[in-house]
């Protein structure tokens, strides 16, 4: 079997060493598979580069919007490091403060222990005063009536107390 292009070739008598020329019918058939094959070539290319500069489009949007974010977000950040540096500074006075209170609180609850101990010295010594003072007037009543055994017994129950009352008292 002879292909179609076979069929359409004349010999040329003339020069056996050159190869036979083609047809016309032939060319325009060749000339159209090439031409044919530019214009789907030309047409991928074409619809690849519309391809290629839509993505291209949308990369370059998506890149405006994250660089805008970007700088919004590093805005953001300046000011949460201001503050943080405000927040630090005020947490330095803040425990300064606190050590100064601390202290004179410390200096307070030793002035009140002070206080107490001497509150309860003096409930003491007026203790002591009063349970002097009652056998001293028991002694009295005693001798208003005549009757100094009981006096003297009266002097002696509270003698303790008295003895205290007077060292405490100086």
């Amino acid at each position: 079997m002879k292909s179609l292009l076979e069929l359409e070739q004349r010999p040329s008598p003339a020069d056996p060493s050159r190869p036979p020329r083609l047809s016309r019918r032939a060319r325009w058939i060749l000339g159209l598979g090439a031409g044919a094959l530019c214009a789907a070539a030309l047409g991928y290319l074409i619809v690849d580069q519309a391809q290629a500069r839509t993505q291209y489009g949308r990369a370059h949007t998506s890149l405006d919007r994250t660089q805008q974010r970007s700088r919004t977000v590093s805005t953001e950040l300046r000011e949460v490091s201001r503050d943080l540096s405000v927040l630090k500074t005020q947490v330095g006075s803040d425990t300064t403060a606190l050590s100064q209170d601390s202290s004179q609180l410390l200096g307070a609850q030793t002035s009140l222990s002070a206080a107490e101990a001497h509150v309860t010295q003096q409930a003491s010594l007026i203790t002591s005063l009063q349970t002097c003072l009652v056998g001293v007037e028991q002694a009295l009543n005693e001798l208003a009536v005549g009757n100094q055994t009981r006096a003297i017994a009266a002097l002696n129950t509270v003698s303790t107390s008295c003895t205290a009352a007077e060292a405490s008292s100086g």
